[in-house]
């Protein structure tokens, strides 16, 4: 491990498109000392010639060929072959600003941190910024017992009048030490087991972490992708998102986290919800369907025995009402309003 490396991890598959895009945002980051770590995960597409051509065009590109596993399998894959002090994990069709590396390993540095969290943009097809999403916290850096009581159920879901806002939940956001990882030999799920595997993965991270900093500015850009993961209707989705959360809830307990982590818990997954019957609705299948599908979700066991949180959090009018809905099983009303 060499100390000032650091290691960027782009998982690569079927991104032709956006792939130059995302590294020559890497390559042209203002802090040089990086080693760039492509794993092009069985992509079928012509990444692997374009991974290979950006190896010969900078030495500090290492390209790694693997038959694909997804998404998760691939980040660890890029764990296994960093050598860098500190690791960051993007994705191959983002892209991030030029001084994100700089600005994050300035104040890990300063403030010794094992995590540094920063802020992120939506970009939408036509590359416009749509929304940008800033961290606001009521201090810089944030340690031990402080971490677990108050920083990481608001990076789970924000709560109104906490002085902890607009923190995100996802792997690409963060640069880590690779001391914490190596430490605890921490390595991410498959999404292809546990959907929205970054949730799961870094809630078993932030039981360790001693020192975690935040970076009040938005340096990521998440750019929609009409062929992502997220924006798939697969039939199988609602068994996942209530495998997902049953799983973190139960990681939540085992790793004695407390009833206000399993309880913030529930807004991942009620967000993936709600993003699913918008898929449902969506798709291309017939109305009787859909209606049904809806029908089936609202009034499935699961969703029966579901303990619904008291507490309020940070979430809009329309989402609150939505929930009730769901809470009331009011199956037909969801269906209008998506479908409004």
């Amino acid at each position: 491990m060499e100390n000032g490396r650091i290691s960027v991890v782009l998982p690569v598959y079927g991104v032709e498109k956006y792939l130059d895009r995302c590294v020559t945002s890497i390559v042209n980051q203002t802090y040089r000392n990086l080693e760039i770590i492509l794993v092009d995960d069985g992509s079928k597409d012509n990444c692997p010639a374009i991974c290979d051509a950006w190896a010969e065009r900078d030495a500090r590109i290492k390209v790694v060929h693997k038959a694909n596993a997804g998404l998760g399998m691939a980040r660890n894959t890029g764990i296994e072959h960093a050598t860098g002090e500190y690791i960051c994990f993007f994705d191959s069709d983002d892209y991030v600003a030029l001084d994100t590396i700089e600005k994050a390993y300035r104040l890990a540095e300063s403030e010794q941190s094992e995590i540094v969290l920063f802020g992120m943009s939506n970009v939408d097809r036509h590359g416009n910024r749509i929304r940008s999403i800033v961290p606001q916290t009521d201090k810089t850096t944030y340690t031990g017992l402080e971490i677990q009581r108050d920083f990481l159920p608001d990076l789970i879901a924000g709560k109104k009048n906490s002085p902890r806002n607009n923190l995100y939940m996802s792997a690409w956001v963060c640069l880590y030490s690779m001391n914490l990882i190596h430490k605890h030999g921490w390595r991410f799920v498959s999404e292809r087991d546990i959907i929205s595997e970054d949730v799961y993965s870094l809630l078993c991270l932030y039981r360790h972490v001693e020192r975690v900093s935040v970076l009040p500015e938005a340096l990521y850009f998440y750019c929609e992708n009409e062929t992502s993961l997220t924006h798939t209707y697969r039939k199988d989705r609602f068994e996942r998102i209530c495998h997902f959360h049953k799983t973190v809830t139960d990681k939540a307990k085992e790793l004695q986290y407390g009833s206000v982590v399993a309880d913030r818990l529930q807004e991942p997954f009620l967000s993936d919800l709600i993003a699913a019957m918008k898929m449902v609705v969506g798709a291309d299948i017939p109305e009787t369907e859909k209606r049904k599908t809806i029908h089936d979700m609202v009034n499935s066991d699961y969703m029966k025995q579901f303990e619904w949180s008291k507490e309020r959090h940070d979430s809009s009018l329309k989402r609150a009402l939505f929930c009730f809905l769901i809470k009331k099983r009011c199956a037909l009303l969801c269906y209008l309003i998506l479908k409004l």
